[in-house]
């Protein structure tokens, strides 16, 4: 990475991204959700909405 981006969302592999960047240059990570939803019973959102189990090979313990 030539320059560091500053105040910018970063697409890609996690991984690959963080290794161009130099060392101790980041404050946050964001990773989006879900990750390990297989659930045992229901879960809701606070909207009282149901929760749709994630059962993707991905995302398997």
């Amino acid at each position: 990475m030539k320059e560091l981006p500053i105040d910018q969302i970063l697409h890609g592999d996690c991984i690959e991204i963080m290794q161009q960047l130099p060392e101790r240059s980041v404050d946050c990570i964001f990773a989006d959700p879900p990750y390990n939803l297989q659930l045992r019973q229901e879960l809701y959102r606070p909207n009282r909405t149901k929760v749709d189990p994630v059962d993707d090979e991905w995302d398997r313990f």
